[in-house]
């Protein structure tokens, strides 16, 4: 068997072993409804709060923050450094908890009131922080994350940076896209 074909067979007995954990013992449990339930609050809380005028500036703004945090987990789960324990979905890795909403929608919401650089970069800041310093240890305590060969502040240097990247993109293409109508 060469190379190939074991990474291939580990592939499918983790999926078993992932597939059947996520089935006995994560789906329906205390954590996983509590997952849930913080998913749909979180969206519900957003809704309330966005900009409707502004919402495809905003969603534009927070898929640059949700890919960008998703391409971040599959390269820490991939290389073992942290690992998602439970999750809504037995996917790895699991988005939706942290890439699609709890990061993502702060963040659009930082973005949607902080008109100014400063003030997007202190309340960065803080959302970051508060995530970094305070939600992760909470997900590592009940169990939801595991940290393996990495350190809180890499997340809150990585988030603070992927957020403020994203900003910087959207505020170009706003550019561009004022600049092609006044032509």
């Amino acid at each position: 068997m060469n190379t190939v074909d074991m990474i291939h067979q580990l592939r499918v007995e983790l999926w078993k072993l992932t597939y059947t954990q996520w089935k006995t013992e994560t789906l329906f449990s205390i954590q996983w409804w509590g997952m849930i339930a913080l998913i749909a609050i979180s969206y519900a809380i957003w809704w309330v709060l966005v900009d409707k005028r502004r919402l495809s500036q905003i969603l534009l703004f927070g898929s640059f923050v949700a890919i960008q945090r998703i391409v971040m987990d599959i390269f820490g789960t991939n290389t073992v450094l942290w690992s998602y324990d439970i999750r809504p979905t037995p996917f790895f890795p699991s988005p939706f908890e942290n890439d699609f909403t709890l990061i993502a929608l702060a963040l659009m919401v930082v973005y949607q009131y902080c008109h100014s650089w400063k003030k997007f970069l202190i309340w960065t800041g803080v959302v970051t922080g508060v995530f970094s310093f305070v939600l992760f240890p909470i997900l590592i305590t009940f169990g939801f994350l595991k940290l393996y060969h990495w350190h809180i502040i890499y997340s809150f240097v990585m988030i603070f940076g992927l957020a403020s990247f994203s900003r910087w993109v959207v505020l170009g293409v706003l550019n561009i896209q004022q600049n092609a109508k006044d032509k």
